[in-house]
């Protein structure tokens, strides 16, 4: 009886410590309330952007779409305005509610400030803020139109924030017998072993849900 006992306490402890590891991080950066404004700038401005790579802890959903604008013109489009109105399009997403985790990356953003540059290079960084006053820092990382976009998302302030280190999102154009061929890949890289498993039903189900909707409100540019 002892035997059983002792062995179901450490079985509740891992439990316990399993949960207890997800999420855990430290503070976003710039998010002390005691900064001003331009010290938080200064800070995100300042803030390393966490190296990604090829990795196979990503929890990744892919979404594709024709769009039925020809090639060259929807690739004139995207780089002159497209690529720079991407969070409009992703907050013109009402019909999808803000599910649990992940969606809150996007859902409800209200205005993008510029960190660095205009959003048009590789390099160029902006801070995404949403109507409930949490934010996240977002960079261009490729930048090889017509062909393919990629950005990372990090520095969550909100509840995606705890589970995540950071997120790829990869747009890759073709032109295609409808027009435009587009795909969507959203990666996200979990901040440890739990994460990823918490995570991961919003990331393939609810998420994917919502890149769809973004892309159909894209369809209507």
């Amino acid at each position: 009886m002892s035997g059983n006992w002792a062995k179901y306490s450490l079985i509740a402890a891992l439990a316990g410590l399993v949960i207890g590891l997800a999420g855990c991080s430290s503070a976003p950066v710039g998010s002390d309330p005691s900064l001003t404004a331009a010290q938080r700038d200064q800070a995100q401005r300042d803030a390393t952007r966490p190296p990604a790579g090829p990795d196979e802890s990503y929890q990744s959903v892919i979404v594709e779409y024709d769009l039925p604008v020809p090639f060259d013109q929807f690739s004139t489009w995207f780089a002159e305005k497209g690529a720079v109105e991407l969070s409009v399009f992703m907050t013109g997403t009402s019909a999808v509610p803000p599910v649990g985790l992940v969606a809150q990356i996007h859902h409800d953003a209200v205005r993008s400030d510029a960190l660095i540059g205009s959003w048009r290079k590789v390099g160029d960084r902006r801070r995404v803020v949403f109507a409930d006053g949490t934010s996240a820092l977002e960079e261009i990382t490729a930048d090889q139109l017509p062909q393919r976009f990629q950005y990372e998302v990090w520095n969550l302030t909100n509840d995606t924030g705890r589970y995540i280190t950071y997120a790829l999102s990869e747009f890759r154009f073709s032109a295609s017998e409808r027009g435009t061929h587009i795909r969507w890949e959203y990666s996200f890289r979990p901040k440890g072993l739990p994460d990823g498993w918490f995570i991961s039903r919003f990331v393939h189900q609810d998420f994917r849900q919502f890149m769809a909707a973004t892309l159909t409100a894209m369809s209507g540019w």
